[in-house]
């Protein structure tokens, strides 16, 4: 015997939700106009530091293939880049050979700070 609706079909006037679970709602967040704008305002901010760093990194890579062998202008390039981005107000580069520090490259740097002997050597 079987019992009414049970081919599968709901019954005249009952609902299918008794067949199928009831689909979920998401969540709604109820943030405000200053969280939007603060949202806002910080995804901007990385996009433009992204942009800042990928314009940097593509002006050291432009110097690279142009100076062969001369290490001076691509150390110049990232040291300038690098000063540019952290908004410093001046930067300093060395390399280190062995157990001496040597600077290759200033970019910005303090006329009293070139004269005191720290500059390049």
């Amino acid at each position: 015997m079987q019992r009414r609706g049970g081919s599968g079909r709901p019954v005249k006037g009952q609902r299918d939700s008794a067949i199928r679970p009831k689909a979920r709602k998401a969540p709604t967040a109820h943030l405000s106009t200053a969280d939007l704008q603060e949202q806002l305002d910080r995804a901007m901010r990385e996009r433009d530091e992204a942009r800042e760093q990928q314009t940097a990194t593509s002006e050291v890579l432009r110097v690279i293939p142009s100076s062969p062998g001369e290490l001076e202008p691509v150390f110049n390039a990232i040291l300038t880049n690098a000063t540019r981005i952290c908004e410093a107000k001046f930067g300093l580069l060395y390399r280190s050979e062995g157990d001496v520090l040597r600077t290759v490259a200033m970019h910005g740097a303090p006329q009293s700070y070139v004269r005191s002997g720290n500059g390049i050597q």
